[in-house]
């Protein structure tokens, strides 16, 4: 006579929601292409004596930014691994997800001017967007092969036209302690 094995097995588990505010600052030094914003926005910039900056010429200038940033997140953990033995696989697996959603206010925001065959031409027609956002959401895995991803997009506070981005993350440990699977939840 074979064995017989159970086809369903219910393991009551809780999910914790985390619920946070998140308030930060940023800052950042980054070079901006001053010929596209040009182009898109349909202006030039002059030097003091009234001379535009010429079509042909390629422009680069250097930003500085501080901003602050205000927004919410929502997490969800949890808290169990239940894998019985090598024939079923894992049956229910640790979860650590969060979700958040900030605003991002640059109130320091400024092109510098630009010093072109001998001439500057100056930045201030360059509009700038001191608003922005961002949204994103994180997984956490920890048990047989730690790692985690991050997908977040938004709005950066910058030059208008050009604040649109995407970024992904994919992290592996570098250093980390070794989780011990024992067979009883409490010694004895």
């Amino acid at each position: 006579m074979g064995c017989v094995y159970p086809e369903l097995i219910k393991i009551p588990s809780k999910v914790r929601k985390i619920y946070g505010a998140r308030l930060g600052g940023i800052y950042y030094d980054s070079s901006v292409d001053l010929d596209r914003a040009m182009k898109n926005q349909g202006t030039t910039m002059s030097s003091p004596s009234g001379e535009p900056f010429p079509d042909d010429a390629k422009v680069y200038s250097n930003m500085s930014s501080y901003a602050i940033y205000l927004g919410g997140s929502m997490s969800w953990y949890k808290n169990i691994a239940v894998d019985p033995d090598r024939s079923f696989g894992v049956l229910i697996n640790d979860l650590m997800f969060t979700t958040y959603f900030d605003l991002i206010y640059a109130p320091g925001l400024q092109v510098e001017d630009v010093f072109y065959n001998g001439e500057i031409y100056s930045a201030d027609n360059i509009e700038l967007t001191k608003f922005g956002f961002r949204a994103g959401i994180q997984g956490k895995f920890n048990r047989t092969w730690g790692w985690s991803y991050n997908i977040e997009t938004g709005l950066r506070p910058t030059v208008k036209t050009q604040g649109f981005y995407i970024l992904g993350k994919i992290s592996f440990p570098v250093f980390a302690t070794k989780l011990e699977n024992t067979r009883e939840a409490f010694g004895k």
